[in-house]
């Protein structure tokens, strides 16, 4: 592979006025510039991430932090398209990604992690917890950070502090859901939520739900949740069972699409046909 020496031969200049136009530093003729890039172009020279790294006081590897086991993420397709989109821009602008994800007995190691590394120059955390301990030291690290799923100390449509973060409309998504099951003359609505006090997004979509059903004057029904943690066999399991109690509902709002998969299979099992019995 070349070397900056390399280039600096092919260009007849000095190794430092190549690392100047690498850099993008003035003071360097149009001349002199063109050349060095031609050399580049003609050696096809890239600049080791260490060398930049010393350069530019930056890594270039941006941290993403999943609080998630390993199993459970390469198997969520949800997940592995947000990555996708994470990575396809890293790569667009030449950064690399350090994935962290977490232990199965503690999904906030995935932070700690990463904290540990000290070699990032960003954060971006995936779907966050309820803030804990080492959420709260990844926030006062100063690492620049974005979050997919709700910032810290944010639920039912509050926030405590501006914060960088992109996420679905949970509360209207499950709203609008809910409201098309009733509107379709369902009363007995059975929900298969995610793990309780897990993450925000739960919440949100737990709140619309219930919304959704006093906006028909009706309540919720402790006995017509049942809980997952978003895998197809845990969606499995809980449809189970609902549709063991009598009556039975008529509807079922899954809180994720792998939990709605093994739901239906369930049902399938059970000789029930969907849309028309269930």
């Amino acid at each position: 592979m070349a070397n900056i020496y390399d280039v600096a031969r092919r260009a007849k200049v000095s190794t430092a006025t190549v690392s100047k136009v690498l850099s993008n530093t003035p003071y360097v003729s149009d001349t002199t510039k063109e050349r060095v890039l031609e050399a580049v172009r003609e050696l096809g020279y890239s600049p080791s991430l260490v060398a930049r790294s010393l350069t530019k006081n930056r890594t270039y590897v941006i941290g993403l932090a999943i609080p998630y086991r390993p199993d459970y993420l390469f198997n969520d397709p949800f997940l592995l398209q947000v990555i996708q989109g994470v990575e396809e821009i890293a790569n667009e602008r030449d950064y690399n990604l350090l994935f962290s994800t977490a232990r199965p007995s503690n999904p906030e190691s995935a932070y700690t992690r990463l904290l540990r590394t000290g070699y990032v120059d960003g954060v971006i955390t995936l779907e966050t917890l309820e803030a804990g301990e080492p959420s709260r030291k990844l926030e006062e690290s100063g690492l620049a950070r974005v979050t997919i799923g709700y910032p810290l100390s944010t639920g039912s449509g509050t926030t405590d502090k501006v914060a960088n973060a992109v996420h679905c409309d949970d509360y209207n998504g499950a709203l609008e859901a809910t409201s098309y099951l009733l509107r379709q003359g369902h009363r007995r609505i059975g929900v298969i939520s995610g793990p309780a006090n897990f993450m925000v997004a739960i919440d949100e979509r737990l709140r619309g739900f219930k919304d959704a059903l006093t906006c028909y004057a009706l309540s919720l029904d402790p006995a017509l949740i049942a809980y997952g943690d978003f895998t197809l066999e845990s969606g499995y399991a809980a449809a189970g069972s609902l549709l063991e109690l009598s009556p039975r509902p008529s509807a079922i709002f899954c809180f994720n699409d792998m939990m709605a998969l093994g739901a239906m299979r369930r049902v399938r099992e059970m000789k029930l046909r969907v849309p028309e019995d269930l």
